[in-house]
């Protein structure tokens, strides 16, 4: 599902939020992780001056090593032993491929990453919400706001400005919230739920049957905590008209709500039947979606990550993300994976894009 994984990295330690994350999904989906640092010659001046030739190739070199440190770490926490990760064209045959790789680019960061990651068959994009440019009143920086908005890919935000007290020495995915509001639409994001707590179940036994495997720092396993939370939010409907309402439609009212919550309720049973994974239903009323997702994803401290469809029933492809996925990617607490049910090809470009393309980016 998730063959191959890009983190962007910039340096910071904040950027590197995201790294435990790639390694947990690599390990659960068997991925190679591909680390790219772009290298902004403008960045931090409005006015820059020319880059000096020499110092620009120490930049690269530094990069080079910091990539090159990074990969080798990631390498050794995946228990692998490999040559040099630096993507070359030319690899001896007789070297075995490693399953992490780095790139550095040149150029503005967010262009660098979307453009890679489009053309270098990348499955899953994973990216912290704030890089080099520390934390700020926003919830998302500036570049990983415009990557989101045109990358076209399933994508895993990681919060940089949530993190626990004590850093864990391994990421789990132990309780994983998946909202679907009932379509068929919604449920593109299930296959990916059901794999990660499947994933997540079996490198547990693997660390449980191989005790060597868990760093000092690793909590104990348990198997049995595992599971998908499927869960569905019943919004009373709307009516055109002022409060109070007529008794004969606060009547109508209720019994379409009636109807609602068992025909909901049947759902997810149906659906929890047909899960091959351990699964628990849950269901609330809200007026607004979104604040009954926040509120399920907040009460509970046991779920780890959010799964949803970047579109439900009434998203429309002409935005990258429907209302109730960008609200929670936007404000949301918990790291959440957006599967992305649109492609890049059938969207049409905005009227921004077709502007640049014209003008050359001036």
């Amino acid at each position: 599902m998730f063959y191959r994984i890009l983190v962007p990295l910039d340096g910071s330690t904040l950027a590197e939020r995201a790294i435990p994350h790639a390694e947990q999904f690599a390990r659960i989906f068997g991925s190679t992780i591909i680390l790219l640092q772009v290298l902004d010659p403008t960045s931090y001046h409005e006015n820059p001056n020319p880059v000096n030739p020499l110092n620009w190739q120490i930049r690269k070199a530094k990069a080079d090593m910091y990539l090159n440190g990074i990969a080798k770490r990631i390498r050794e926490n995946l228990g692998e032993k490999a040559p040099s990760p630096r993507i070359s064209i030319t690899r001896p045959r007789d070297e075995k491929k490693s399953r992490v790789e780095y790139a550095i680019r040149e150029g503005k960061p967010a262009e660098n990453i979307v453009n890679y990651a489009q053309t270098e068959n990348i499955d899953l994009l994973i990216t912290s919400t704030h890089g080099s440019g520390g934390l700020s009143r926003w919830n998302i920086s500036s570049v990983t706001q415009k990557v989101l908005d045109l990358v076209y890919m399933p994508v895993l935000i990681i919060r940089a400005y949530n993190q626990p007290e004590k850093e864990e020495g391994r990421i789990h995915y132990r309780h994983v919230l998946l909202p679907i509001d009932c379509s068929r639409r919604a449920e593109c994001a299930l296959p990916a739920g059901i794999a990660l707590v499947r994933g997540e179940s079996s490198t547990q036994l693997d660390m449980q049957s191989h005790p060597n495997a868990l760093q000092p720092s690793d909590p104990l396993p348990d198997d049995s905590q595992t599971k998908l939370i499927l869960a569905a939010v019943l919004k009373p409907p709307e009516l055109p008209i002022p409060e109070p309402y007529p008794l004969e439609i606060e009547q109508l009212t209720d019994q379409l709500m009636q109807i609602s919550r068992q025909a909901v309720r049947n759902y997810l049973n149906e659906m929890k039947v047909r899960v091959p994974v351990n699964c628990e239903v849950r269901t609330q009323e809200n007026n607004s979606v979104s604040a009954a997702i926040q509120e399920m994803a907040n009460q509970d401290e046991n779920i780890d990550l959010v799964v949803l469809c970047a579109h439900g029933n009434t998203g429309q492809t002409n935005w990258p993300y429907g209302s109730i996925s960008r609200n929670y990617m936007e404000h949301g607490t918990k790291p959440v994976l957006v599967i992305q049910d649109v492609k890049r090809s059938q969207v049409q470009p905005t009227a921004a894009e077709i502007a640049a393309e014209k003008s050359g980016g001036r």
